[in-house]
């Protein structure tokens, strides 16, 4: 049965990659068509076999998906990257001496990029589903999520521990080494994240995902900001009730994450009685 389930892994593992070449290959052809020079359209369609081609022969000569290096994450990436850095080798090697073709620089460069920008993409999700797969029962604790930003956020949501002396909560913040702040309780650190940095809130959001997962909280409580906003969608998805309390900070409007949770949330607050209305609760503050 471990074998059979080990063929589908590398069998989905090397469709999901072939899929990803071509992708790349098809939108490196039409961003290198719209902001470079003109060329014949044909370029694609000459392009797409030697590339495969040249995919399946780096990934056979490292072993890409050989059944012992899909068992380990580490040797997976490993040979993915040696693969891919063949395959540019190799490509580009065969644009410069095709006929009759003259490939322009930047057709190679968007292709190329696309593979190694969506292939790091591609391994960082494998490796978060297999962290996904090795749950360990023990952390399937919480009864409620608590989280916030470090700062005012974490300030405002350590207002609220009384409210949680009855259950069982758990802590999520951007911060390490915070268990002393919430004695009895347990403490996960997840990324620091904003909206001006994208790659950090992909890397927070799969954080956030993997705590929910393992912890299947009843409740997920937040004061903000984006880790909360993310606990608060990922929650409400897995069927917790979800609760998101808008700092005090934000005296003549919602947060733009308060903003958003308004869209998903079970109940939403606010700390001015101002800003409530039939969809926003006000029941005092927290400072």
């Amino acid at each position: 049965m471990k074998k059979q389930k080990l063929d589908i892994l590398r069998f989905f593992l090397s469709l999901s990659d072939i899929l990803l070449l071509n992708m790349c290959l098809f939108v490196g052809t039409y961003l290198s068509n719209k902001y470079g020079n003109q060329y014949n359209e044909n370029i694609y369609l000459h392009s797409v076999l030697p590339l495969n081609a040249i995919w399946v022969l780096v990934t056979n000569l490292f072993r890409v998906y050989n059944e012992y290096t899909v068992y380990k994450l580490a040797d997976i990436k490993r040979a993915t990257w040696r693969s891919i850095l063949a395959l540019c080798l190799f490509f580009e090697l065969y644009t410069k001496i095709t006929v009759p073709y003259s490939y322009p620089t930047q057709f190679t460069y968007f292709v190329l990029g696309l593979v190694v920008l969506m292939f790091a993409l591609s391994r960082y999700l494998y490796s978060t589903i297999e962290k996904l797969m090795q749950i360990d029962p023990a952390e399937r604790s919480a009864t409620v999520l608590a989280i916030a930003s470090i700062g005012g956020h974490w300030v405002e949501l350590q207002r609220l521990s009384p409210l949680f002396k009855e259950h069982d909560v758990t802590y999520i913040s951007n911060t390490r080494n915070m268990d002393t702040k919430v004695k009895g309780s347990k403490h996960y650190y997840v990324p620091d994240a904003n909206k001006d940095r994208k790659l950090d809130l992909i890397k927070c959001f799969f954080a956030v995902l993997r705590r929910v997962i393992l912890l299947k909280p009843r409740v997920v409580i937040t004061t903000g900001a984006a880790p909360g906003l993310m606990g608060i969608v990922v929650g409400k998805i897995l069927g917790a009730k979800t609760i998101w309390i808008d700092s005090i900070a934000n005296v003549e409007k919602l947060s733009l994450s308060g903003r958003i949770a308004l869209k998903v949330a079970d109940r939403v607050y606010t700390q001015w009685e101002h800003l409530s209305n039939d969809k926003i609760v006000y029941s005092g503050n927290l400072l």
